[in-house]
């Protein structure tokens, strides 16, 4: 009788176990299957952040020459951080393509930052902030409009410089 009782527990926990999974698992009211995003594609081809950074920079800089402070930061601090420090991750000078004066572009991006937060804060410094960004602008787009000095590949480094001479 013992061997009975147990037995019929441990079956009505059984069914009662599946008939709970089940019912978990099964979502009448949805039949759509999840859709899945491919990773986006790293890129280590400084080339690619220096051109994004162009662009965005051109985007956002007018609200930051017209002092939108209510803007500033979603519009434009954010997603200049987040490019920065995508760049930062994802271009190292080991990898087989190093930044040259593309770097410049993520300088740029930083300067830009800075001044958008210190108009935030209305802190000191202001107009000093601006024409460090300008000048980083301008440098970002001399080197965006000049490839050559942009990306050197390791291997040809030294044959890049020469060239530069």
């Amino acid at each position: 009788m013992w061997m009975f009782k147990t037995r019929t527990m441990l079956t009505a926990a059984l069914i009662g176990t599946a008939m709970l999974l089940q019912a978990c698992g099964n979502d009448s009211q949805s039949t759509e299957k999840p859709e899945i995003k491919p990773a986006p594609k790293l890129s280590n081809d400084a080339t690619t952040y220096a051109k994004a950074a162009w662009q965005l920079i051109n985007e956002v800089d007018p609200l930051v020459y017209h002092k939108e402070v209510d803007q500033l930061e979603s519009q434009v601090r954010q997603p200049v951080r987040k490019l920065s420090t995508e760049w930062r991750i994802n271009v190292k000078m080991t990898d087989s393509v190093t930044e040259g004066k593309y770097a410049m572009c993520r300088k740029a991006l930083t300067s830009l930052d800075i001044w958008a937060r210190t108009i935030i804060e209305n802190g000191n410094g202001l107009s000093q902030k601006q024409a460090d960004y300008e000048r980083d602008k301008l440098q970002c787009q001399n080197a965006i409009a000049n490839p050559a000095l942009g990306n050197t590949d390791p291997k040809q480094k030294g044959t890049a410089i020469a060239n530069m001479q």
